[in-house]
């Protein structure tokens, strides 16, 4: 079986960013409006998927020709609000919907974001994902912890970060603290409460966790990082991953990488759920899905990829000319996604490789409900358990989806009949199984406290 994940973030065009100049893309003037948002996800529940996946950051991109004037006039990811405080009203509109929202380790403090993501796994009967990042814009960094941190050094803050994340979610509280008894005026006992005491490098946090231990207790964790530092990092603490890759090819060598890298953790393939990403162009019949595919791509002016390119790899891209090829450059940025055209088995020129992130390195399907179905079943072969679908035009091209896209696959067994019916945490439902716990093989129940005080 596979599961649906839509792609979206808290601005005008999530997918392709001067999708805003189309018509029929109502996420352009719905992204403020809460209705706009609930709507989409009841949709998208009755549709056939299992989550929506909210992307985030905190930069105005200021690389590409030493200015935030391009990032303005294009719309580059930009504006954009914070998705944290939208997943309470979305969890209230939906029944099966997992939420799965962005969050970085380098801006966060861990204690602040374990209540906030505790609160919200709560509030939404456990249905919530943690994606992970470390951010990369020099901007944001400056903006919100002073200076910049440059690449590998992030993901050893981010290690110690969710080794502090684990202790207050799984060590803090005994699952039976909360006691309520009236008779006694105990509302919870304080011998299953717990100071953590961590003293690491980057973080000092005694504790104890604010909150009473949630359904997941910890959120099901995802992680997008491609690099040779992410990779470890998704061996070592994703539940799932989701990834870019321009031919399945690359796909199938990145599944088996993280594998390798995660035996290495004692952990196995059965222990991590892979989501590569895919941008669907779905219609009633070929044409008209060639039809779409043509207007959407017209609506891209090259210097928005650019631009998101610039930011994205934190590094300005006006320098070069756009038939230069594209170099193998050691960016401080989202190296990944560099390195998803570098592996690529064409070569890519700066000006193909800006338009074509434009709307993200992801693979294009383009047909009718059939054609896209028998492609998503090769990728299912090839190792994926679900996928990302990023939509180029919000709510139509998930809607297409759901008309034309789920039913094919439906016939095929890959996906079931209808949403799950008995209340179901995001963990039991992508793993399949009655257990809303972290894995016994996962990092967290390595660095459990010593006893502290209660």
């Amino acid at each position: 079986m596979l599961d649906l994940i839509a792609y979206t973030n808290c601005a005008h065009s999530p997918a392709v960013e001067d999708a805003w100049k189309a018509p029929d893309h109502g996420q352009a003037a719905g992204y403020c409006d809460v209705d706009f948002w609930t709507d989409l996800a009841r949709r998208l529940e009755r549709g056939g998927f299992s989550a929506l996946f909210f992307a985030d950051a905190f930069n105005v991109a200021s690389q590409y020709r030493g200015s935030i004037r391009p990032t303005v006039r294009r719309g580059e990811q930009f504006p954009e609000n914070d998705p944290l405080p939208l997943l309470s009203a979305l969890g209230a509109a939906t029944d099966s919907l997992g939420l799965i929202a962005t969050a970085s380790t380098s801006f966060y403090p861990p204690y602040l974001l374990a209540k906030k993501l505790s609160t919200i796994d709560h509030l939404t009967d456990g249905r919530l994902g943690w994606n992970v990042v470390t951010s990369s814009g020099e901007l944001e960094f400056r903006n919100v912890v002073g200076e910049y941190v440059a690449h590998d050094e992030r993901y050893e803050v981010a290690d110690e970060y969710l080794d502090v994340c684990y202790r207050l979610w799984e060590h803090s509280w005994d699952a039976d603290a909360v006691v309520t008894e009236r008779a006694s005026g105990t509302y919870a006992d304080p011998d299953a409460v717990s100071f953590i005491d961590h003293d690491g490098e980057y973080f000092e946090v005694p504790g104890p966790h604010m909150c009473a231990p949630s359904p997941q207790r910890t959120p099901m964790l995802f992680q997008a990082g491609q690099s040779e530092r992410g990779r470890e990092f998704a061996a070592k603490h994703a539940e799932a991953t989701f990834s870019f890759h321009l031919s399945r090819g690359g796909f199938e060598d990145y599944v088996a990488d993280i594998v390798d890298r995660a035996a290495e953790y004692g952990r196995s393939r059965d222990d991590i759920r892979f989501f590569p990403a895919v941008t669907p162009y779905v219609a009633p019949t070929e044409s008209d899905a060639e039809s779409l595919y043509d207007r959407v791509i017209d609506y891209i002016d090259p210097e928005t990829g650019l631009v998101r390119l610039s930011n994205h790899f934190n590094h300005d891209y006006s320098q070069y000319d756009p038939d230069a090829p594209l170099a193998d450059l050691p960016v401080e940025g989202i190296r990944g996604a560099l390195k998803v055209f570098i592996d690529d088995d064409r070569e890519w020129t700066v000006g193909e490789a800006a338009k074509r992130y434009a709307r993200y390195p992801a693979v294009e399907l383009v047909g009718d409900g059939a054609s896209v179905a028998d492609e998503l079943a090769q990728w299912h072969a090839a190792g994926a358990d679900g996928l990302v679908v990023l939509a180029p035009l919000v709510p139509r091209s998930f809607e297409a989806v759901c008309d034309h896209l789920v039913p094919e696959l439906r016939s095929r067994g890959l996906l079931p009949e209808s949403p799950p019916t008995a209340p179901r945490t995001l963990r039991e439902r992508l793993f399949d199984r009655e257990d809303p716990t972290l894995a016994a093989s996962h990092r967290a129940w390595e660095v459990a406290p010593e006893q502290g005080e209660r």
